[in-house]
């Protein structure tokens, strides 16, 4: 072992006489350790948060929305889904329409959202169907089925009281001119399902029927509003989503998922950002004591310095001393510090001991994923805060004139 090492682990502890300067290296330490395991808690929480709103948003939606721009209805709709499916990384393409209406039950009203799909293909291009808890996504129909039908989700079937094999009434403002007005369209359909993506957003205002359903119910024809498309990888859904774009040519507009959403994804990035740069402060108040520390250290052992000064030791390895001195406490601190951390991590993650208002937050507990880069990047951020924070007072000591030193003992 060297010399500086050998010092710089003797150092961290003081004389029997006195405490002082072992209590102030525990707290260092202690106060390393919290700032490293409340940054990477935090950061961790964050990216779960993030991550889990993602596959949140996309459980009901699809990765790309092609329409047109004026938001006009779209004819000859089946060639197109053949173009757009043609596009290199596509592997699924959905038409559907999209309409606002009221939804009735026996005693209860709610406005939604209602679109129109066909069953098979809107399984394939989003993933609408693994969040199925009853019934299924089929929403086979004909023009012999007196009440067609209709998929609830979870908040929308509890508000309006009803379950599958009930009526509900589809009511659209946009109804017939009559002599007293604007009558309104009604149409009965049974419930067949209910899903739930884990968003109350979506569950709360939105409800599919058959693509033909609501085509006959709004007299459309054979139009549809756009085409929901998934891809491979839906981070390259912007590259895609400007191929399909330009394939289409105008008046058709294509947007990606993260674009739809690109305001919330924003915030929460610059929050993240925000949030790191906040909690590595904690980390910096903690190194101020690490600078007291060596600076006590050095008063303490003035004596001490001198005589290795007196004994040929060269500048460069008093500064070392002090510096691993501080070095040594930044690495315990940060390994005790990832460990409480990987530690809370996995207790929130496997257990999902605190619950969230799932209308407020768009899930049930706090998400965490534990991600690897986060707690490298925050070692390397605290041990070189430690590091800086040693510098100043070793340069103090490495400087001190040994005589002057032993003189004045």
């Amino acid at each position: 072992m060297k010399i500086s090492n050998f010092l710089a682990y003797r150092y961290l502890k003081s004389k029997k006489e006195t405490k002082v300067l072992s209590f102030i290296s525990l707290i260092s330490i202690i106060g390393i350790v919290l700032g490293v395991a409340t940054l990477i808690v935090v950061i961790n929480v964050m990216i779960g948060f993030e991550d889990n709103l993602k596959q949140k948003i996309l459980g009901a939606n699809s990765h790309i929305i092609v329409n047109k721009i004026d938001g006009s209805a779209i004819d000859n709709w089946k060639a197109t889904t053949e173009e757009i499916a043609k596009t290199d990384n596509v592997v699924g393409v959905s038409p559907f329409i999209i309409s606002q209406v009221l939804l009735t039950s026996e005693d209860r009203v709610s406005g939604v959202v209602l679109r129109g799909v066909i069953g098979k293909r809107e399984i394939e291009s989003s993933n609408i169907g693994k969040y199925m808890k009853r019934g299924n996504f089929d929403l086979k129909s004909d023009n012999t089925t007196a009440k067609p039908p209709i998929i609830l989700g979870k908040a929308l079937a509890n508000s309006l009281s009803t379950s599958i094999g009930e009526e509900i009434v589809v009511v659209s403002p946009f109804g017939k001119k009559g002599p007293f007005g604007f009558t309104p369209k009604m149409k009965k359909f049974q419930v067949a399902g209910v899903f739930d993506t884990g968003m109350y957003e979506y569950n709360n205002s939105l409800a599919y029927v058959n693509l033909h359903d609501i085509q006959d119910f709004m007299q459309m024809g054979d139009n549809i509003s756009g085409f929901s498309v998934k891809v491979k990888n839906f981070d390259n859904a912007g590259e895609i989503a400007e191929k399909i774009e330009n394939k289409l040519g105008f008046p058709f507009w294509a947007r990606d998922w993260l674009s739809m959403n690109q305001n919330l994804f924003s915030a929460l990035k610059l929050e993240k950002a925000a949030m790191f740069v906040i909690l590595t402060l904690i980390i910096v108040v903690a190194s101020f004591n690490v600078i007291s520390l060596i600076t006590m250290t050095v008063k303490d052992k003035k004596r001490d310095i001198a005589i290795i000064r007196a004994m040929g030791a060269s500048e460069k390895l008093i500064k070392n001393i002090f510096i691993k001195q501080g070095l040594y406490i930044g690495v315990v601190g940060t390994v005790f510090g990832n460990i409480i951390a990987y530690a809370i991590c996995f207790v929130l993650k496997r257990y999902k001991l605190i619950e969230l208002p799932a209308d407020v937050y768009y899930m049930d507990s706090i998400p965490i994923k534990i991600v690897p880069e986060i707690f490298l990047l925050v070692t390397v951020c605290a041990i070189f805060i430690t590091f800086i924070s040693s510098i100043i007072p070793a340069r103090q000591a490495a400087k001190m004139d040994p005589i002057e030193a032993l003189r004045n003992e």
